[in-house]
């Protein structure tokens, strides 16, 4: 309750405070109520931070995956799959971490949503952890003409390959291996068969091995060779993902 003294107003109006001060009225903003966080949503806090932290990791080491050229929204996407990986893990509230959910469900995030892998290349790579200490990787065999997509004014292909360990819990990235597959496409049409690739993935802190995988597309002019990819032509994807069991 405010009181009208001497042609000024003092005291608490609603969630305004009147004072006087230097024969001035000064109208304040009462502090609020401070919520008191309550266990449960200290822990939510707390798995919510994990996938997030894992995210900023996942975004900034697979940069030469994602070439920064990802929709608006591709982090909050990412965390969001990145919870849902962890929600059938069956700690409890708070150590709810990526080790102990489901590392498939990250398979096939599309680090541009306008872009779908599928879209663009009409067929998967086989992929497999074999004895915890590799990862092997197949391409079937396939058809320049019909199983891949060819945008206008395109000359060459290079399917990109990214490999990387992450400790999670330990917040840090391991090691990683890049691969590169060019793809002319100037040659007659014809069926490809490629070698399978192998990685090693062996290390002490190893934990989550996530396979990045994207296409890049290039136009010729002379002896050089142009970028023709963009926000709008960029397909790229998490095409793997495996739990080293300790």
């Amino acid at each position: 309750m405010a009181i009208l003294e001497n042609g000024n107003l003092k005291g608490l109006v609603g969630n305004l405070v009147f004072r006087k001060s230097n024969e001035k009225t000064i109208v304040q903003t009462a502090p609020g109520r401070k919520t008191k966080q309550t266990k449960g949503t200290k822990s939510a806090a707390t798995d919510f931070g994990h996938a997030s932290t894992a995210g900023s990791r996942i975004r900034h080491v697979m940069g030469e995956v994602h070439l920064k050229l990802h929709d608006s929204n591709m982090h909050n996407r990412l965390i969001n799959q990145l919870k849902r990986v962890t929600r059938p893990n069956r700690a409890p509230l708070g150590e709810k971490t990526i080790r102990g959910g489901n590392i498939d469900r990250i398979v096939n995030f599309q680090f541009n949503d306008k872009c779908h892998m599928h879209d663009y290349m009409h067929f998967d790579p086989e992929i497999k952890l074999l004895d915890k200490k590799q990862i092997a990787i197949k391409f079937p065999k396939f058809d320049m003409q019909n199983d891949i997509h060819r945008p206008k004014y395109c000359n060459l292909m290079k399917i990109n390959l990214m490999i990387v360990v992450f400790n999670f819990e330990k917040q840090i990235y391991v090691r990683s291996h890049k691969h590169q597959i060019p793809l002319s496409l100037q040659a007659d049409p014809r069926t490809v068969e490629l070698e399978e690739l192998r990685f090693d993935v062996s290390d002490r802190d190893a934990e989550t091995v996530l396979i990045g995988m994207n296409i890049e597309y290039y136009e010729r002019f002379r002896e050089d060779y142009a970028l023709l990819n963009s926000k709008d032509l960029h397909p790229a994807a998490i095409v793997g993902a495996f739990i080293i069991e300790s």
